[in-house]
């Protein structure tokens, strides 16, 4: 006998993996907490955690938009001014330090002075490059609306259930003079990039713990019921700023970020880890979820990730979410072209993610 004898199949890699189809496996078999349809579940992070905000209401899930539009605004419009992307008009976050200081910002820790942008359409806020993309009339427009932004956020914080964030970068630009972190590097999207005002970090272990571990605790001073759910982002990176081959810094970056996941799940019962790295980014799948680019993820890898979320999070852990007009199960798809062109092109809308990091390739036509 040995501790190895009587395990379960899913902690061998031949039984757990090798033998096993790929949208079968168990990826989570168990989790510290289930949510229902009445938590309401905020969402934050790089890109890709656009896609649970989009997919959760096909999981019989609600996602909490906290920052709503005015009621004015045709769909359109509040697509185009990126309301309810995420919880709130924040766009994405793809650094622990961004996470931190957006709290910091919300809750009258720290003040977001300055940081303005002024372009030829109109004045633009570099904490949120692409929320307002023909930019702001005037400075006063924009420091209201961030004004208003923040106090979403805070209400976001205070009334969720749950709060999904997906780490994507180690790397970041912060501005010398206020210390304050870019969401992306100015001059690449928005802005013109000064040497001597901008500055390059690449956050370490312990620095993206220290942050991860603030907010945690802060916000759960204020929200002691709020669960966390911390997912690592499989898009590889679009560029990097130190001097290795993009290939290695981007497994640095996710190896490091994957590491902190687990440090922080590991002392935190109200937190837990999703797989999604894993699920689309493992060399085990064969590359089969990568876009062409083989960085992005396809439709397919979303769709199993989101079908992996149901059944790891939901507390009836039924196979398909709920129609809002018949109250009839809707299937969860594990391929897009199953139930032919409409339910690809439903997929595909919902996989279409805004990337503020890809703009660092001064390559990218898009």
């Amino acid at each position: 006998m040995h501790p190895y004898k009587d395990l379960p199949p899913d902690r061998f890699w031949r039984d757990g993996v090798a033998s096993r189809i790929w949208s079968e496996i168990d990826f989570l078999a168990e989790t510290k907490f289930k949510l229902t349809a009445s938590d309401r579940i905020a969402t934050a992070g790089s890109c890709f955690a656009q896609h649970i905000a989009k997919n959760l209401g096909m999981l019989d899930l609600t996602h909490f938009v906290a920052e709503q539009p005015p009621h004015l605004l045709s769909a359109r419009r509040r697509e185009e001014l990126s309301y309810g992307v995420f919880s709130a008009r924040y766009g994405n976050i793809y650094t622990a330090r961004q996470l931190r200081q957006l709290i910091e910002f919300a809750f009258a820790q720290r003040e977001p002075s300055g940081l303005f942008a002024k372009e030829k359409s109109g004045w633009f806020d570099l904490l949120r490059p692409g929320v307002q993309r023909q930019g702001f009339d005037t400075i006063h427009d924009l420091e209201c609306d961030r004004a208003f932004h923040l106090d979403c956020v805070a209400r976001m914080f205070l009334e969720a259930d749950c709060f999904v964030f997906t780490l994507g970068l180690t790397e970041a630009w912060y501005d010398a003079a206020t210390g304050v972190v870019f969401p992306v590097c100015p001059g690449t999207r928005i802005g013109e990039f000064d040497a001597a005002a901008h500055r390059f970090v690449n956050f370490s272990f312990q620095q993206i713990l220290e942050d991860m571990q603030w907010c945690i605790d802060f916000v759960g001073r204020q929200n002691p019921r709020l669960k966390w759910i911390t997912t690592v982002s499989p898009v590889a990176l679009a560029a990097t700023a130190t001097r290795r081959h993009v290939l290695i810094a981007n497994s640095a970056s996710k190896s490091i970020l994957r590491a902190v996941t687990d440090e922080v799940c590991g002392r935190h019962a109200s937190c837990e880890y999703f797989p999604s790295y894993e699920i689309c980014a493992s060399v085990a799948n064969f590359g089969q979820f990568l876009d062409s680019d083989l960085r992005g993820i396809s439709p397919r890898g979303v769709n199993l990730v989101m079908r992996v979320f149901k059944k790891a999070f939901h507390a009836r852990q039924s196979t398909g979410s709920r129609s809002a007009e018949s109250g009839d199960p809707v299937p969860i798809q594990a391929d897009a072209t199953a139930d032919g062109d409409a339910l690809a092109k439903q997929i595909q809308a919902a996989a279409a993610a805004e990337c503020d990091e890809i703009f660092n390739d001064p390559d990218y036509a898009g």
